[in-house]
């Protein structure tokens, strides 16, 4: 079984450069947030692999950087996603010959903006903080995910059991009947 301490897992602190500080914490929203962004979750670690495991600012890795506290900082941080999009109208013809128009929505783009004072979270975050930022990340990522199920009890066996076919079936069931029950005559007599 795994542990139910990474869903009340408090996060790490971010300290912004206006001396204000919010929770950095990846709930299950946040998670979902990043999985829609990147791909699903495969796509999510890879990001944050390729921000956590880089030493020095070369590359691309504040924007992704962004998302991934922006994300983690949604809900009980006070953070609120503002998405951009670019609709591109897809035109196709039906097997009749109609002629029919669609929207396709993709997101171009993610800012993160404080409710409390509309403020966005590239404004708030200091470059001198990058090793601590990613510090947060990775703590608070870590907090996210089970780090794998507990060791089964000792002498604790799985086997597999099969069913007689008698098992199968339909899950009613029917019982004799009652010894009070008075039988009744056919109507007509």
């Amino acid at each position: 079984m795994t542990s139910p301490a990474p869903l009340t897992a408090l996060g790490r602190t971010v300290e912004f450069a206006d001396g204000t500080t919010a929770q950095l914490r990846y709930s299950l929203g946040a998670l979902a947030l990043l999985e829609q962004r990147h791909g699903g979750i495969d796509g999510v670690l890879r990001t944050f692999e390729e921000v956590d495991g880089t030493d020095s600012l070369s590359g691309v890795v504040i924007g992704p950087m962004l998302e991934l506290i922006g994300a983690g900082l949604t809900g009980s941080g006070g953070f609120v996603p503002h998405f951009t999009e670019r609709v591109t109208p897809v035109r196709e013809e039906t097997p009749d010959g109609r002629k029919t128009t669609r929207d396709v929505r993709e997101i171009t783009a993610v800012r993160y903006v404080r409710a409390s004072d509309r403020r966005e979270l590239g404004d708030l975050l200091d470059l001198r903080n990058f090793d601590k930022l990613v510090e947060a990340m990775t703590g608070a990522f870590a907090e996210a995910f089970p780090q794998g199920e507990e060791a089964a009890p000792a002498g604790a066996t799985v086997t597999e059991v099969t069913l007689p076919d008698t098992f199968r079936g339909t899950s009613s069931t029917t019982s004799a009947p009652s010894p009070s029950a008075a039988q009744t005559q056919p109507s007509g007599i």
